[in-house]
């Protein structure tokens, strides 16, 4: 029998063994890992190699002459488990045939899989890794329950199929433009975007892309979070505000019901006196341009009555929030038309400084109004309470700054208190004594939604001045 003298120094555990699966030849290494000695099974320390198995594997080592490489563990003496890579390879020794076998202790590589399998498999987040080519190597249970596939249905595949059709068409240019030049449009940046489940449902997504470097390849991994949930308490919030919006106008329609019946009936009673005056013209012949004359005007007041009511309709109604190109000075003026009979009833005067030339703004009309008008409405409140001490004029001036554009509502009451400095936007809090306490925190919240802030600072001398600014869209 030919020995090697030379393998007993190599410190990789080596063996050989006959058909019959008993060892035939270790070395000093296996000795001292699995301390199994020559004559016994070779296979008697592997957890998962059983007798069967040990002809099977002579059979496609040694017979058909194929070397085999495959994962196992020897539980060791001491209760410790070790995980090595067995490698087989068939020789002939004494002219007999036999199988070698080599241990690649892999127990450090092994447990840290484990533990990243571990972390992968228990994450909340979805985890995708990918490789440069978009195919999907590596995904964890949280990313299938969030798609609805089977891991064996994505891993091998490319990750397109989690895509919409429009992100699914950039996806490979993306990677294929960071590898070329760098420059990351995605990579190492988190943003939302829309996936597509195993059912054809898109859903919102947060996606968050790593490039990592793995055994001298380049992969990305992606984490994944559902923001469906997310969604659909934005919307929810969205829709309360909308319901605490429309009741904030309801209130402000409400306080404003003396003025708005006297706005109404000056054009009722101008119609009830042209009408009497036709009649009596009818009665006596009169003179048909006389007649003529009474019914435009007439007909000129009811258009005028009507359109009151509409501006009332139009502002209290419930409607959905819908975002146009306005512009901000004739909003004003058309609000105006509501808010100066207001204004006259409690013997105030509105004063416009309106810049001129000022851009275009993406708002919702109504819900600006609302704002201006409210403003409007707790400055004829604070003045009304010192009896107009400093003055009767409320200032609704516009103007531009920077890249945004200013309304400010300045009225000449008593000014806000130090100690309500911190409570003004609060909800429910209040100092009038029948208010709600919500005006000014539904204001905020619609000027949020646009982008904006509303602010305010008490002026020199007397009273406060309310003032939102809105971004300015340039596209």
């Amino acid at each position: 029998m030919i020995e090697y003298p030379a393998l007993d120094e190599i410190p990789v555990p080596l063996f050989r063994c006959r058909q019959d699966g008993k060892l035939s030849w270790v070395n000093v290494a296996w000795q001292k890992a699995i301390r199994l000695s020559v004559g016994s099974p070779w296979f008697t320390p592997f957890c998962d190699v059983d007798e069967a198995e040990a002809a099977s594997l002579w059979q496609r080592c040694v017979e058909d002459l194929h070397p085999v490489t495959l994962p196992s563990s020897v539980r060791q003496h001491a209760g410790e488990t070790r995980f090595y890579e067995l490698i087989l390879q068939p020789t002939v020794v004494d002219g007999s045939p036999e199988m070698m076998g080599s241990l690649v202790d892999v127990t450090e590589q092994t447990i840290a899989l484990a533990e990243t399998r571990a972390i992968l498999d228990t994450a909340v987040d979805g985890i995708i890794i990918i490789d440069e080519s978009g195919i999907i190597e590596t995904v964890n249970p949280a990313a299938c329950t969030l798609f609805g596939y089977r891991r064996d249905e994505l891993v091998g595949g490319s990750v397109n199929v989690l895509m919409n059709p429009g992100d699914r068409e950039r996806h490979d240019g993306y990677i294929a433009h960071y590898i070329a030049t760098g420059e990351a449009s995605v990579i190492g940046k988190g943003r939302e975007v829309v996936g597509r489940t195993a059912e054809g449902q898109d859903i919102p997504v947060y996606l968050a892309v790593s490039d990592i470097r793995l055994e001298g390849r380049r992969r990305f991994a992606g984490i994944l979070r559902n923001l469906t949930e997310q969604h659909a308490t934005r919307e929810a919030l969205a829709s309360q505000r909308e319901k605490l919006a429309h009741v904030g106008r309801l209130s402000t329609m409400g306080e404003m019901t003396a003025s708005i019946a006297h706005e109404i009936n000056q054009p009722l009673t101008a119609i009830s006196m042209y009408a009497q005056a036709s009649l009596k013209l009818l009665e006596r012949n009169g003179n048909r341009e006389k007649v003529h004359d009474a019914l435009e005007k007439l007909n000129v007041q009811s258009l005028r009555a009507g359109a009151v009511i509409e501006r009332i309709q139009r502002f209290a109604r419930t409607q959905e929030t819908t975002k146009e190109l306005i512009d901000i000075n004739a909003l004003v003026a058309d609000l105006l038309k509501l808010a100066n009979s207001d204004a006259r009833m409690h013997h105030i005067q509105l004063e416009l400084l309106l810049a001129d030339d000022l851009p275009a703004l993406f708002a919702d009309p109504i819900q600006i109004q609302q704002v201006i008008l409210n403003l409007i409405r707790n400055g004829i409140d604070a003045m009304n309470e010192i009896g107009c001490r400093y003055g009767d004029t409320i200032t609704i001036r516009t103007r531009k700054i920077d890249d945004s554009v200013e309304l400010s509502v300045r009225d000449l009451g008593p000014g806000v208190a130090d100690d309500q400095f911190e409570l003004v936007f609060t909800p429910f809090h209040t100092t009038k004594k029948e208010g709600m306490g919500m005006g000014l925190s539904i204001c905020r919240s619609i000027i949020s939604e646009h982008g904006g802030k509303l602010e305010f600072v008490n002026n020199e001398g007397a009273g406060a001045c309310f003032f939102f600014r809105l971004p300015i869209d340039h596209e």
